[in-house]
Protein backbone atom coordinates (compact mmCIF):
# COMPACT_ATOMS: atom_id res chain seq x y z
CA UNK A 1 0.00 0.00 0.00
CA UNK A 2 2.94 2.47 1.21
CA UNK A 3 4.47 1.64 -2.55
CA UNK A 4 0.90 2.43 -4.49
CA UNK A 5 0.90 5.70 -2.56
CA UNK A 6 4.78 7.16 -3.27
CA UNK A 7 3.86 6.13 -7.15
CA UNK A 8 0.68 7.88 -7.19
CA UNK A 9 2.70 10.73 -5.22
CA UNK A 10 4.85 11.23 -7.83
CA UNK A 11 2.17 11.16 -10.51
CA UNK A 12 0.03 13.43 -8.46
CA UNK A 13 3.41 15.67 -8.48
CA UNK A 14 4.24 15.60 -12.06
CA UNK A 15 0.90 16.55 -12.76
CA UNK A 16 1.24 19.30 -10.64
CA UNK A 17 4.09 20.34 -12.85
CA UNK A 18 2.77 19.98 -15.87
CA UNK A 19 -0.27 22.19 -13.98
CA UNK A 20 1.66 24.62 -12.77
CA UNK A 21 3.92 24.93 -16.89
CA UNK A 22 0.36 25.66 -18.74
CA UNK A 23 -1.08 28.16 -15.24
CA UNK A 24 -0.71 31.40 -16.10
CA UNK A 25 1.38 33.44 -14.37
CA UNK A 26 2.12 36.88 -12.82
CA UNK A 27 4.29 39.09 -15.31
CA UNK A 28 8.48 38.53 -14.32
CA UNK A 29 10.24 41.94 -14.50
CA UNK A 30 11.15 42.43 -18.65
CA UNK A 31 14.85 42.34 -17.21
CA UNK A 32 15.15 39.17 -16.12
CA UNK A 33 12.97 37.16 -18.66
CA UNK A 34 15.90 35.92 -21.30
CA UNK A 35 13.68 34.27 -23.50
CA UNK A 36 9.96 33.31 -24.28
CA UNK A 37 8.66 30.20 -26.06
CA UNK A 38 5.03 30.63 -27.13
CA UNK A 39 4.40 33.09 -24.20
CA UNK A 40 6.77 30.48 -21.48
CA UNK A 41 9.33 32.59 -20.41
CA UNK A 42 12.74 31.51 -19.06
CA UNK A 43 14.86 33.67 -17.13
CA UNK A 44 18.33 33.84 -17.05
CA UNK A 45 18.63 32.11 -13.42
CA UNK A 46 16.74 29.32 -15.68
CA UNK A 47 19.20 29.13 -18.38
CA UNK A 48 22.03 29.14 -16.08
CA UNK A 49 20.53 26.53 -14.24
CA UNK A 50 20.09 24.42 -17.41
CA UNK A 51 24.20 25.08 -18.08
CA UNK A 52 25.01 23.37 -14.91
CA UNK A 53 22.60 20.54 -14.68
CA UNK A 54 23.55 19.56 -18.75
CA UNK A 55 26.86 19.96 -18.25
CA UNK A 56 27.68 21.72 -21.91
CA UNK A 57 31.41 22.29 -22.17
CA UNK A 58 31.92 22.96 -25.60
CA UNK A 59 28.05 23.94 -27.18
CA UNK A 60 27.83 28.15 -27.43
CA UNK A 61 25.63 29.86 -25.50
CA UNK A 62 23.63 29.97 -28.78
CA UNK A 63 22.89 26.49 -29.06
CA UNK A 64 22.12 25.47 -25.95
CA UNK A 65 19.31 28.25 -26.24
CA UNK A 66 18.31 26.46 -29.34
CA UNK A 67 18.39 23.34 -27.60
CA UNK A 68 16.38 24.74 -24.90
CA UNK A 69 13.70 25.67 -27.11
CA UNK A 70 13.64 22.81 -29.11
CA UNK A 71 12.84 21.05 -25.71
CA UNK A 72 10.01 23.82 -24.49
CA UNK A 73 8.45 23.44 -28.63
CA UNK A 74 8.24 19.56 -28.00
CA UNK A 75 7.07 19.63 -24.21
CA UNK A 76 4.16 21.78 -25.43
CA UNK A 77 3.34 19.82 -28.19
CA UNK A 78 3.14 16.86 -26.46
CA UNK A 79 0.91 18.69 -23.41
CA UNK A 80 -1.36 20.20 -26.50
CA UNK A 81 -2.07 16.30 -27.61
CA UNK A 82 -2.25 15.02 -24.15
CA UNK A 83 0.43 13.04 -23.77
CA UNK A 84 1.16 13.39 -20.02
CA UNK A 85 -2.05 12.59 -19.32
CA UNK A 86 -2.50 9.03 -20.55
CA UNK A 87 -0.66 5.94 -19.16
CA UNK A 88 1.85 5.12 -21.30
CA UNK A 89 3.25 8.67 -19.36
CA UNK A 90 2.47 7.91 -16.52
CA UNK A 91 3.75 3.81 -16.83
CA UNK A 92 6.75 5.90 -18.24
CA UNK A 93 7.31 8.28 -15.25
CA UNK A 94 6.76 5.42 -12.52
CA UNK A 95 9.24 3.55 -14.62
CA UNK A 96 11.77 6.12 -14.33
CA UNK A 97 11.14 6.94 -10.41
CA UNK A 98 12.03 3.26 -9.99
CA UNK A 99 14.93 3.25 -11.72
CA UNK A 100 16.27 6.34 -10.34
CA UNK A 101 15.05 4.84 -7.01
CA UNK A 102 17.10 1.77 -7.65
CA UNK A 103 20.48 3.46 -9.19
CA UNK A 104 20.66 5.92 -6.12
CA UNK A 105 20.31 2.88 -3.02
CA UNK A 106 23.08 0.74 -5.21
CA UNK A 107 25.46 3.80 -5.65
CA UNK A 108 25.07 5.03 -1.92
CA UNK A 109 25.37 0.37 -1.14
CA UNK A 110 28.56 0.96 -3.31
CA UNK A 111 29.98 3.65 -1.88
CA UNK A 112 29.87 2.28 2.27
CA UNK A 113 31.00 -0.96 0.68
CA UNK A 114 34.79 -1.41 1.69
CA UNK A 115 37.53 -3.50 -1.49
CA UNK A 116 39.83 -4.28 0.89
CA UNK A 117 42.08 -4.97 -1.55
CA UNK A 118 45.32 -6.21 0.01
CA UNK A 119 49.19 -6.16 -1.89
CA UNK A 120 48.72 -10.37 -0.97
CA UNK A 121 45.67 -10.20 -2.65
CA UNK A 122 47.31 -8.83 -5.88
CA UNK A 123 50.37 -11.14 -5.62
CA UNK A 124 48.34 -14.37 -5.87
CA UNK A 125 46.35 -12.94 -8.61
CA UNK A 126 50.03 -12.02 -10.52
CA UNK A 127 51.25 -15.87 -9.50
CA UNK A 128 48.31 -17.40 -11.14
CA UNK A 129 49.80 -16.92 -14.24
CA UNK A 130 51.10 -19.63 -16.29
CA UNK A 131 48.92 -22.39 -13.95
CA UNK A 132 46.21 -24.65 -14.39
CA UNK A 133 43.30 -23.89 -12.63
CA UNK A 134 40.96 -27.15 -11.85
CA UNK A 135 37.37 -26.29 -10.84
CA UNK A 136 33.91 -27.20 -10.95
CA UNK A 137 30.78 -25.47 -11.22
CA UNK A 138 27.24 -26.84 -9.88
CA UNK A 139 23.86 -24.98 -10.75
CA UNK A 140 21.76 -23.68 -8.35
CA UNK A 141 17.78 -24.57 -8.66
CA UNK A 142 15.95 -22.22 -5.99
CA UNK A 143 19.01 -22.52 -3.54
CA UNK A 144 19.50 -26.02 -3.99
CA UNK A 145 22.65 -27.31 -5.90
CA UNK A 146 22.45 -29.78 -8.13
CA UNK A 147 25.56 -31.93 -8.03
CA UNK A 148 24.08 -34.09 -10.89
CA UNK A 149 24.01 -30.52 -13.00
CA UNK A 150 28.17 -30.15 -12.25
CA UNK A 151 30.96 -29.80 -14.81
CA UNK A 152 34.38 -30.00 -14.05
CA UNK A 153 37.08 -27.84 -16.09
CA UNK A 154 40.63 -27.42 -16.46
CA UNK A 155 41.97 -24.12 -17.63
CA UNK A 156 44.93 -21.74 -18.62
CA UNK A 157 44.38 -19.04 -16.00
CA UNK A 158 44.97 -16.79 -18.46
CA UNK A 159 42.65 -18.38 -20.99
CA UNK A 160 39.65 -17.91 -18.08
CA UNK A 161 37.29 -15.16 -18.51
CA UNK A 162 38.28 -11.81 -16.37
CA UNK A 163 35.36 -12.95 -13.96
CA UNK A 164 36.13 -16.30 -13.53
CA UNK A 165 39.76 -15.05 -12.92
CA UNK A 166 38.88 -13.22 -9.95
CA UNK A 167 36.98 -15.72 -8.68
CA UNK A 168 39.36 -18.32 -8.43
CA UNK A 169 42.23 -16.19 -7.33
CA UNK A 170 40.08 -15.66 -4.01
CA UNK A 171 39.87 -19.24 -3.44
CA UNK A 172 42.35 -21.85 -1.84
CA UNK A 173 41.67 -25.93 -3.34
CA UNK A 174 38.43 -27.13 -1.66
CA UNK A 175 36.68 -24.02 -1.01
CA UNK A 176 33.75 -22.73 -3.45
CA UNK A 177 31.76 -19.42 -3.19
CA UNK A 178 28.34 -18.58 -4.83
CA UNK A 179 27.81 -16.72 -8.32
CA UNK A 180 24.65 -13.76 -7.99
CA UNK A 181 22.62 -12.76 -10.86
CA UNK A 182 20.25 -9.96 -9.67
CA UNK A 183 20.87 -10.74 -6.13
CA UNK A 184 19.64 -14.81 -6.64
CA UNK A 185 22.22 -17.41 -6.50
CA UNK A 186 22.47 -19.49 -9.76
CA UNK A 187 25.58 -21.71 -9.38
CA UNK A 188 28.77 -22.29 -7.37
CA UNK A 189 32.33 -22.25 -8.36
CA UNK A 190 34.61 -24.64 -6.33
CA UNK A 191 38.24 -24.57 -6.89
CA UNK A 192 39.96 -28.43 -6.67
CA UNK A 193 43.33 -28.15 -7.85
CA UNK A 194 45.81 -25.69 -9.16
CA UNK A 195 49.37 -26.95 -10.94
CA UNK A 196 52.15 -25.34 -13.03
CA UNK A 197 51.48 -25.31 -16.88
CA UNK A 198 54.62 -26.50 -18.70
CA UNK A 199 55.85 -24.56 -22.24
CA UNK A 200 53.30 -21.62 -20.84
CA UNK A 201 54.76 -18.19 -20.02
CA UNK A 202 53.81 -16.38 -17.37
CA UNK A 203 51.44 -12.96 -18.44
CA UNK A 204 52.76 -9.72 -17.07
CA UNK A 205 49.57 -8.11 -15.82
CA UNK A 206 49.06 -4.11 -14.84
CA UNK A 207 49.15 -4.78 -10.83
CA UNK A 208 47.45 -1.25 -10.93
CA UNK A 209 44.52 -2.62 -13.22
CA UNK A 210 44.42 -5.67 -11.22
CA UNK A 211 44.00 -4.05 -7.84
CA UNK A 212 40.65 -2.13 -9.48
CA UNK A 213 39.73 -5.36 -10.92
CA UNK A 214 39.64 -6.96 -7.76
CA UNK A 215 38.70 -4.07 -5.92
CA UNK A 216 35.35 -4.01 -8.47
CA UNK A 217 34.77 -7.94 -7.66
CA UNK A 218 34.83 -7.37 -4.27
CA UNK A 219 32.13 -4.89 -3.81
CA UNK A 220 29.97 -6.29 -6.68
CA UNK A 221 30.25 -9.19 -4.47
CA UNK A 222 28.98 -7.82 -1.37
CA UNK A 223 26.45 -6.24 -3.34
CA UNK A 224 25.12 -9.30 -4.62
CA UNK A 225 25.48 -11.30 -0.37
CA UNK A 226 23.64 -8.12 0.75
CA UNK A 227 20.71 -8.45 -2.43
CA UNK A 228 20.37 -12.45 -1.19
CA UNK A 229 20.22 -11.08 2.65
CA UNK A 230 16.54 -8.65 1.23
CA UNK A 231 15.21 -11.32 0.06
CA UNK A 232 16.45 -14.01 2.85
CA UNK A 233 14.22 -11.40 4.52
CA UNK A 234 11.19 -10.97 2.31
CA UNK A 235 7.99 -12.17 2.23
CA UNK A 236 7.69 -13.74 -1.33
CA UNK A 237 4.82 -15.09 -2.31
CA UNK A 238 4.89 -16.64 -6.60
CA UNK A 239 1.55 -17.57 -7.85
CA UNK A 240 2.51 -19.55 -10.97
CA UNK A 241 -0.36 -18.87 -13.40
CA UNK A 242 1.44 -21.77 -16.26
CA UNK A 243 0.98 -24.93 -12.59
CA UNK A 244 -2.39 -23.45 -12.00
CA UNK A 245 -3.55 -24.29 -15.51
CA UNK A 246 -1.72 -27.52 -15.92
Amino acid sequence: MKYLLIILAVVVCSSAVTLYNLWPSEPMPSQDVALRVNGHQFTYDNIEDQHNRKGYHTASREKEIDSLVTRQLLIQEAQRLGLDRNNDFRKALKDYYEQSLIKVLTDRKLASVEAGVTEEDIDRYLASSGKIFTFTRIQMEQGISGEEQSQQHSVLFDDLSESLRLILTTLQPGEQIGQFETGTEVSVIRLDNIELAKGFQAVAYDRKKVREHLGNYRRSLEIGRWIDGLREKASIVVNDEAKKND
